[in-house]
């Protein structure tokens, strides 16, 4: 019995894994690739949990024992995604950034010609002054 509910737990972990992943995927919170890697993992999980040969060592664990790795393993999961949510924030703002950064370069080199144009039209018309004058 001690060995089942340890069992629901990983399954259950590993469902909560892979859903809370799909929506953070959804909603831009997270990157694809960090989408991709918490699918696996979570799909280990379900079937660490629900395969028998898989999960044998659950009978062999203590009741206080698989307890203590639930919550270990739970509050382990949790700062990694936690953790992988602010690096894909990271890289997200990153890309932005850059972005911005290229049109203003952009918008700079359309002010420098724009500048030039205008120097070179103002020195013709100094040249037409001390010629005429």
């Amino acid at each position: 019995m001690e060995g089942m509910i340890i069992r629901a737990g990983i399954i259950l972990a590993g469902a909560i894994l892979m859903v809370s992943s799909f929506w953070m995927n959804a909603y831009k919170k997270i990157t694809v690739n960090f989408a991709v890697i918490w699918e696996i993992l979570g799909l280990m999980l379900v079937l660490i949990g629900s395969i028998p040969a898989f999960s044998q060592w659950t009978r062999l664990v203590s009741s206080g024992t698989g307890l203590a790795f639930l919550c270990v393993g739970g509050i382990f999961l949790f700062e990694e995604v936690r953790t992988s949510v602010l690096l894909s924030q990271l890289k997200m703002k990153n890309r932005e950034l850059a972005m911005q950064v290229s049109l203003l370069n952009q918008e700079n080199e359309y002010i420098m010609n724009e500048l030039d144009t205008l120097q070179k039209s103002v020195e013709k018309m100094n040249e037409k002054d001390t010629v005429c004058g």
